[in-house]
């Protein structure tokens, strides 16, 4: 369940209560990584130099593919904030576990977002849908004109 709100840097989401949050900005870029208890996560990084889509996509497989070697990789389909992007979902095996990663991007205004979720198969079930939720919970304020709308 998600049940806390992140709203910083005009962005927001929902994550559980029992994940913990960290942010890191810069002038060039925001990174906001949450992390479950236990080996799961979820960042977001918004790059304000706006980076295309398709590039944050194959330089995310490269990096799996030079830390994993064998990676399988499946483009998907997954709008987020109400943006059309690239999306790419990654298996491989880490410490005999397979493991999911899936990467999704954006491009607004003002930054292209990169989401990367990683999780293994000896995460609770709902973990995988958590994931989801939260970055289809994701809304940019140049979109909503202002949160305290909302």
């Amino acid at each position: 369940m998600l049940s806390q709100t992140y709203q910083e840097h005009g962005i927001r989401f929902d994550y559980p209560s029992d994940w913990q949050v960290e942010d890191h900005a810069s002038a060039e870029e925001i990174q906001v990584l949450v992390q479950s208890p236990g080996s799961a996560f979820w960042v977001l990084n918004l790059y304000f130099e706006r980076p295309v889509s398709d590039e944050l996509i194959e330089s995310a497989i490269e990096t799996y593919r030079a830390e994993y070697g064998e990676v399988d990789a499946f483009p998907s389909e997954q709008n987020v904030a109400g943006h059309q992007g690239a999306a790419v979902d990654i298996e491989f095996v880490c410490l005999d576990l397979p493991n999911t990663a899936q990467v999704r991007t954006f491009v607004t205004d003002r930054f292209t977002a990169l989401i990367l979720s990683q999780y293994s198969e000896g995460e609770p079930p709902e973990t995988a849908e958590l994931i989801k939720q939260m970055t289809q919970s994701i809304q940019c304020e140049e979109d909503l004109l202002g949160f305290q709308e909302l």
